[in-house]
């Protein structure tokens, strides 16, 4: 049985376009799988689910008419994953 690499959890909020986030992780081979629209908090969210293997990257944006919109990332994955997103979204 192949031996997983050691994941962690980190979360982020970043003050860059979704654009730019979702770009970062599609270079590094992140596939969208599945997006839903959540309310939390009398707030309205559109979540995004990136997977690559058994690394997970979780993305919300708050929908509505509020600016600056920070997207937050939840990142499920190994720390070479969490230094790159994290580089790549101007962290």
């Amino acid at each position: 049985m192949a031996r997983r690499a050691e994941q962690r959890l980190k979360s982020i909020s970043v003050l860059v376009p979704l654009e730019r986030v979702q770009a970062s992780l599609s270079e590094i081979g992140f596939l969208l799988q599945d997006t839903a629209t959540v309310v939390a908090d009398g707030k309205f969210w559109q979540k995004m689910l990136y997977v690559r293997g058994q690394e997970t990257i979780s993305v919300s944006e708050e929908i509505g008419d509020v600016y600056p919109k920070d997207p937050i990332i939840t990142i499920c994955g190994s720390n070479r994953t969490i230094s790159h997103v994290v580089k790549g979204v101007g962290g």
